[in-house]
């Protein structure tokens, strides 16, 4: 009978120890999630000063358009020098977007990557509770002295 109380005793501790480790490695994964969270926050906060930034730019230029639409030979002579303007406004709008959807498929991917990571992990310790339950109570091998419940275990453990 000692011999099945210490058993019990040490299975008890192995399932704490697993416990806790499982607790210490979800704390890392959310801590990894709300770290991401919060670069993808400055992230935004970035591109939302960048389009004041650019608004505040524009008003300017449409100031001018007005104006050179007025005087019909500043508009021809200027013609080749806007449209270049134009198109690097447009290349690096064009190139920021590409950027902001490239970071976002890493962020995704990343998330994705820890949350199933943590739920195969979860999937993995409970399977093994289960196995370690069904040959400690003796149901896989056909051996059962005494059926132990979880109250049984607490019980012991005080």
């Amino acid at each position: 009978m000692q011999e099945t109380e210490l058993i019990q005793q040490i299975a008890l501790i192995a399932l704490y120890v697993a416990l806790i480790a499982m607790v210490i490695y979800l704390i890392i994964a959310i801590r990894r999630i709300a770290a991401a969270v919060g670069n993808m926050n400055q992230s935004v906060n970035n591109i939302n000063s960048k389009i004041d930034h650019l608004t505040a730019k524009t008003e300017p230029l449409i100031d001018n358009s007005i104006q050179i639409s007025l005087d019909l030979k500043d508009i021809t002579a200027n013609l080749k020098t806007q449209s270049q303007k134009i198109n690097g406004i447009v290349d690096t709008v064009k190139d920021t977007t590409d950027s902001i959807i490239d970071f976002e498929q890493k962020v995704q991917k990343e998330v994705e990557t820890n949350i199933f990571d943590v739920l195969n992990m979860v999937s993995a310790v409970s399977k093994g509770i289960k196995s370690f339950l069904n040959v400690f109570s003796g149901s896989s091998n056909g051996y059962s002295p005494k059926k132990l419940k979880l109250r049984d275990l607490d019980d012991d453990l005080q």
